[in-house]
């Protein structure tokens, strides 16, 4: 080992992460991400579609008022989800509309690093989630705030 010590650059790794891709599909790659990201949004369009049907949520995309993500861990795709900018009263945040797929732990934040860079970007003053009770477990990890529940009352 020569004089007084162990080699440090000589280490095996025999367990690397996989490499986590989160990117937008923009400009020519629209179909291709609507391709590739609608069977992980299916179910979250499904619960929403009383309000906004999918041919609408299709066409915000390709309209480029959403924009569709897609993630990709070691190259496989295994979730998406679609953002556009909410304008209130008195600001604008991006908005995470539709969300899905699996291995959420592994790639969400990666995900919110491209986020808060792109909204900061934007100069938006947040970013703001919807979602169902099992995902507020994993929010709060993300630097997410609860602010409120959201009830319905169907007629």
């Amino acid at each position: 080992m020569g004089e007084g010590g162990a080699v440090s650059d000589n280490v095996v790794k025999l367990h690397e992460d996989p490499e986590v891709v989160v990117a937008p599909a923009v400009a020519d790659e629209i179909d291709y991400g609507i391709e590739v990201g609608l069977p992980f949004l299916e179910a979250s369009i499904e619960r929403d579609s009383r309000n906004v049907p999918l041919e609408r949520v299709l066409a915000n995309i390709r309209e480029r008022r959403s924009v569709v993500w897609l993630v990709f861990i070691a190259g496989e795709p295994v979730a998406a989800f679609t953002t556009a900018v909410m304008q209130h009263p008195l600001r604008e945040t991006l908005f995470i509309e539709h969300l899905g797929g699996a291995r959420l732990t592994e790639w969400m934040p990666t995900a919110m690093e491209a986020l808060v860079e792109l909204a900061q970007k934007a100069n938006l003053a947040g970013i703001e989630a919807d979602g169902r009770h099992g995902f507020d477990k994993y929010m709060g990890q993300c630097g997410f705030e609860r602010k409120y529940v959201h009830y319905e009352m169907e007629l």
